[in-house]
């Protein structure tokens, strides 16, 4: 009696049949399910990347250098705690009425006084330091001389000259054609002189941490010279251009 099924009758055809079934058992890939294994893989393997570069970010940072970015940190800190307390002042005065268009007044010419400093549109002097880099082979890079500017700012510069060129956000530090280095445009001639407002306690020793600014002007074939100076006097300024699409509201 047959019950529709058909038994193979030799070991050939079993072993014929099993292979057929495991032909047909088995998981059949196809280009888009290998393209998004492959996408998958690649993805992990960045991630990882990531995570291991940030855990090692500071493995081969010196001692000094960790100490100076802690000490830049406490000092951001300290100066956005005294500007909040001025700031909550100068709220209270205006909102208590006891001084009344006054105070408000002169809050504001004060602000406009920051703001033309920083904006690099008016004189400035104050307590900072000057520094003098000599070029005599004329090798020094104007990445070398954007290291020097960048880490003055990031030692709490506020303001910043190199020779009779104001400093501001804009600033472009370039090559000329006959390799003379350029200032928005503007012909340095060596020796150049930085000037910059701040604290000289932190931005001298900032430019003269190992690989740092002066490292860096040394590797160029120059050298940096750095003085402390009371009275710091910034002269140059940026002209304040004329708004081309806006227009007050009142």
């Amino acid at each position: 009696m047959s019950d529709g099924t058909r038994t193979p009758e030799s070991p050939e055809q079993q072993r014929e049949v099993w292979r057929r079934l495991r032909e047909t058992l088995r998981p059949q890939a196809t280009a888009s399910q290998l393209i998004v294994g492959l996408l998958c893989l690649l993805l992990g393997i960045s991630i990882a990347a990531q995570v291991r570069q940030g855990d090692d970010s500071l493995d081969g940072v010196s001692q000094q250098e960790l100490v100076r970015l802690l000490d830049e940190s406490g000092r951001h800190m300290a100066d956005l705690e005294v500007e909040n307390a001025e700031l909550e002042d100068t709220l209270e005065t205006l909102t208590s009425g006891q001084e009344g268009d006054e105070a408000a007044r002169s809050a504001a010419e004060k602000r406009l006084e920051d703001l033309e400093i920083l904006a690099g549109t008016a004189p400035a002097q104050g307590r900072g330091i000057v520094v003098s880099i000599d070029d005599p082979a004329g090798g020094v890079r104007s990445a070398t001389l954007l290291g020097v500017i960048q880490e003055l700012r990031n030692a709490g510069a506020e303001v910043i000259e190199i020779d009779d060129v104001r400093v501001v956000a804009s600033t472009a530090v370039t090559t000329a054609d006959d390799g003379a280095l350029m200032v928005d445009g503007t012909e340095l001639e060596a020796p150049y002189t930085v000037r910059a407002i701040g604290d000289p306690a932190v931005m001298e020793p900032a430019l003269r941490i190992p690989g740092g600014a002066a490292d860096s002007v040394a590797a160029d074939g120059g050298t940096l010279a750095v003085v402390a100076d009371d009275d710091v006097r910034i002269e140059a300024t940026v002209p304040l251009e004329e708004p081309e699409h806006t227009e007050v509201v009142k």
